[in-house]
């Protein structure tokens, strides 16, 4: 006989040796009056089957299993990270068996006592797939891990615990592509310090693995784990050459990569031969006495491709006088100082070639009673030129101070049958910015020659009375390229009507040469660019000039 099982009208039985129970809504249900203890349906809205306890209807159902999940499309993990820092949601899709796809809940319930996470939405795909959506700020650190929780609507639920830590990726401090600096041949691990680092920190204090996943250093040189560099440089080539390299940076959550560069050559420094070289400090030093050539086998990298330089023009020969048994009140003006050029600022560059070097030698004195001096002559370095200074006036042909890197003195000649009175030679000429000279002292009436000019001032003109003196030459200037403080491209200084020494001009420091009174003027100072020393009116035939001072050409570079 059929057994019939249930409560309501719609009872059946199924077949001839099955069991029939009633199928009706979870509405349906509720409707129902005089229930027992026991009873059973197959509730429509939820596909499942229920039983009433006596108090309440309990569903019949199969728990939820859960197999693993992905976080924002990833691989299927049962333990995964999430960054609370990177701010909006993470999509997280569950997968399993047996999921409820009418009422599922998902929670990520904290392990720490917490506050617990709830998702923004889910979506119940299938009996094996849920996919939910969680706001990443939710997690916190003091909170984790989080277990994760799918409830199915009978109150069955399934869990995986410590499926959700919360942690942070490591963190550059570099930007990505930055040049972090340059090494040579020879740079070891005490001297890579120097380099912008290629470490990433992580918040959470997890030790973190370096590698160079792509690209290369520089040849010998290795990056250890703790993400500084070891090893020693070598076989760089000669011209600067920049390598691109990856930098991985993993923990155990998270694996981070970032692109750096770094620049190679052999040398950072110049080398280079010419001249005397003596160094001061981390400086090296070539100095020029005579033409010969600077030759750069290494140019170094910027700065280090910076030299400081110093040209000075050989300086003017002095001028002459005639004797007294060729007439009287005549005298010859200073020979005017070298051009002096320098910078001290290390801005002049300097590349991988030979650099002619020209040092500039003295002008003559003017000699006898008619022979004229003569400028001297110039130097140079790298495009660079300072001229020679003018030679000083005479006492017969030409009393004007010729033009120069500085002026020559005025020469006089008051015995001619016109007398004449000659004017300071111009300096700074040809021009250059920032001036190399400056103007030679004028003549005067009472037979007073004028100072030869200098690179740091005038040359001073003659005094006008006939029992003065000549004028003095003009002072150089000072200058510590050499490591010490030296003063260059002095005047020379002028001559004067009386026979005697006391009328003599002196000559400008920096070399410049004083005035003669019998054996002729005093030559200018060699490797300064002193102007020769012009000449008080002498006995005989007349007395010549000092011969000017050769240049000077000192070239300054940082090699360590």
């Amino acid at each position: 006989m059929p057994l019939f099982v249930g409560a309501g009208t719609s009872s059946f039985m199924k077949g001839s040796d099955g069991v029939g129970i009633s199928t009706m809504t979870t509405t349906e249900r509720d409707a129902l009056s005089g229930v027992k203890a026991g009873q059973f349906i197959y509730n429509q809205t939820t596909n499942l089957m229920e039983y009433y306890n006596g108090t309440a209807w309990k569903p019949i159902d199969s728990a939820p299993i859960l197999t693993n999940f992905s976080i924002d499309g990833g691989s299927n993990i049962t333990a995964g990270v999430i960054d609370n820092a990177a701010g909006g949601n993470a999509t997280i899709v569950i997968n399993g068996q047996f999921f409820d796809t009418t009422a599922g809940s998902v929670t990520f319930i904290s392990e720490a006592g917490g506050t617990n996470v709830n998702v923004q939405s889910i979506t119940r795909t299938s009996q094996s797939q849920f996919t939910v959506t969680v706001q990443r700020s939710d997690f916190t650190e003091a909170n984790d891990p989080y277990t994760l929780s799918l409830e199915n609507g009978s109150g069955l639920a399934a869990t995986l615990a410590s499926a959700i830590d919360v942690n942070r990726p490591p963190a550059w401090s570099t930007a990505a592509d930055t040049n972090i600096g340059t090494v040579e041949d020879g740079d070891g691990s005490s001297e890579f310090g120097a380099l912008t680092s290629v470490a990433a920190a992580d918040p959470e204090g997890d030790t973190i693995t370096h590698t160079i996943s792509a690209g290369s250093l520089p040849n010998g040189m290795s990056l250890a784990t703790a993400g500084t560099f070891t090893g020693t440089v070598s076989g760089m080539p000669s011209s600067l050459t920049e390598y691109t390299f990856t930098v991985q940076a993993a923990t155990t959550h998270y694996t981070v990569t970032r692109q750096f560069k770094i620049s190679g050559v052999d040398s950072k420094f110049p080398a280079a031969t010419g001249g005397t070289v003596t160094t001061s400090g981390d400086y090296k030093i070539h100095t020029f006495n005579s033409s010969a050539n600077f030759v750069v086998t290494k140019p170094g990298i910027n700065p280090n491709n910076q030299v400081r330089y110093l040209i000075v023009g050989g300086g003017g020969g002095g001028g002459n006088s005639q004797g007294l048994n060729e007439g009287n009140h005549t005298s010859g003006g200073g020979g005017g100082g070298g051009g002096m050029r320098f910078n001290n600022t290390y801005d002049y560059t300097i590349t991988g070639q030979t650099y002619p070097i020209t040092v500039g030698s003295g002008g003559v004195g003017g000699s006898g009673a008619s022979t004229r001096g003569s400028n001297g002559n110039s130097s140079s370095f790298g495009g660079l030129s300072s001229a020679g200074g003018g030679t000083g006036g005479d006492a017969h042909n030409n009393q004007n101070g010729n033009n120069g890197g500085s002026g020559g003195g005025a020469g006089v000649d008051f015995d001619n049958p016109t007398p004449t009175v000659g004017n300071g030679g111009s300096g700074n000429t040809p021009s250059t910015s920032p001036s190399q000279g400056n103007p030679g002292g004028a003549g005067r009436q009472g037979n007073q020659s004028g100072g030869g000019g200098g690179a740091g001032q005038s040359g001073q003109p003659g005094d006008n009375t006939d029992t003065g003196g000549g004028g003095n030459g003009g002072n150089g200037l000072a200058n510590d390229i050499s490591g010490s403080s030296v003063t260059y491209a002095g005047g020379g200084g002028g001559g004067a009507y009386s026979n005697n020494s006391s009328g003599a001009g002196s000559g400008g420091t920096g070399g410049g040469g004083n005035a003669g009174h019998q054996g002729g003027g005093q030559p200018g100072t060699a490797y300064r660019g002193g102007g020769g020393g012009g000449i008080n009116q002498t006995t005989g035939t007349g007395s010549a000039g000092g011969t000017g001072g050769s240049g000077i050409v000192i070239i300054r570079y940082k090699y360590q």
